[in-house]
């Protein structure tokens, strides 16, 4: 509906910001424009000081923004992003495009720290995440992974340490994942990621005739179900 569009936060993968601007003002501005107006501007204020703590940007929250390569670096003005997002107060969802992505390894941890955070405070989070590292990647409950054409390859649970996604790949056919193995780098190599010699199985016709998939599908018609009854 058109609703979602109002309920839902969207974190690009550019970080544009007004460079005069402070980080509290950032987060002021947007919650002014798009939380409801019947919520009093002393409440919208107040949110935003919460946010500013959970993002841990109560050293930056009086600093200029700046423009790229002076002012904020590049991490903490990926924070802002986050935090501009989050003054909307998302009712849905919070969508990231590729959070990550231009961070070196330590800032890169740092973010997804964050959504963590976020998401264990109640925040449904849905991102895309370009070659994470196994650490940065075992902090996802969940994985939708498509291959060229946009057609499914693996819904669901990683698993601890992604046992889960491995046995999946490994139970149809894959080559076992050796112990120091990146799995997201597995994943990308059993299906043929980027390969233009895969001549592999097709993984997309082997997750339409999976039992997981069939598991996740009755899953998904339930939740749906289960939603309309409660409306």
């Amino acid at each position: 509906p058109k609703s979602f569009q109002r309920a839902t936060g969207f974190a690009e993968q550019q970080d544009v910001h007004e460079p005069t601007a402070t980080v509290r003002e950032a987060l002021r501005f947007s919650a002014l424009l798009r939380q409801p107006k019947e919520v009093p501007v002393e409440e919208k204020y107040e949110y935003c000081e919460r946010i500013i703590d959970l993002l841990e940007m109560r050293e930056i929250a009086g600093a200029i923004i700046g423009k790229i390569g002076s002012g904020l670096n590049q991490e903490q003005r990926k924070r802002v992003t986050i935090g501009v997002e989050l003054a909307s107060k998302p009712e849905l969802l919070m969508f990231l495009d590729e959070p990550t992505s231009g961070l070196d390894s330590g800032a890169a941890f740092n973010i997804v720290r964050f959504l963590r955070k976020l998401a264990d405070a109640g925040q449904a989070i849905l991102c895309t995440i370009h070659q994470p590292s196994s650490v940065l990647f075992e902090h996802f409950d969940e994985l939708l992974l498509l291959k060229s054409g946009g057609r499914v390859v693996y819904h669901g649970s990683l698993g601890h340490d992604s046992r889960t996604l491995i046995d999946y790949f490994e139970r149809n056919g894959a080559k076992k994942c050796p112990p120091d193995a990146n799995p997201a780098e597995y994943m990308l190599e059993a299906i043929g990621a980027g390969n233009p010699d895969y001549k592999g199985k097709d993984w997309a016709q082997v997750w339409a005739q999976s039992k997981e998939h069939q598991d996740r599908s009755i899953e998904i018609e339930q939740m749906i179900k289960d939603r309309r009854h409660a409306e």
